[in-house]
């Protein structure tokens, strides 16, 4: 296989964690514009199941979602056998964000965000977990 149809044919899968509808499409149009396969939560309890059943190239995660909340999230990515990079993408406090596990937490997005910044950065977190992997 040439080295671009190995470009070509690789994919990621990232899980969205995100209450807001409008946003959640918006993430998961412009991932699946750069091929990367997609799973959707809405809560932290779907998230819980994408995260014991599925595995990820990277995790976007709002941090204020319904039931299990983001930072709770990102203590049970922390317990997997393979970690994948969390981005979060919220418009919480500065104050809560110096909470954050930086072990797990590769990137923090501000709401609202630019849209070509946000999809290069994890399309940048993807292939440095690729290497990694």
């Amino acid at each position: 296989m040439s080295p671009a149809a190995a470009d070509e044919a690789r994919r990621y899968r990232a899980l969205i964690v995100e209450d807001d509808p409008a946003i959640r499409r918006l993430v998961e149009k412009l991932l699946s514009r750069q091929k990367i396969d997609i799973d959707t939560a809405s809560d932290g309890q779907m998230a819980m199941e994408c995260l014991r059943t599925g595995d990820y190239t990277v995790i976007v995660l709002d941090l204020m979602v319904p039931g299990i909340n983001g930072f709770e999230l990102i203590e049970a990515v922390k317990q997997l056998p393979k970690r994948p990079p969390v981005a979060v993408v919220s418009a919480v406090s500065h104050q809560a964000l110096t909470q954050l596990d930086l072990d797990v937490v590769k990137l923090v997005i501000s709401k609202p965000f630019d849209v070509d910044e946000f999809t290069k950065a994890i399309l940048t977190l993807c292939a440095d977990a690729d290497d990694a992997s």
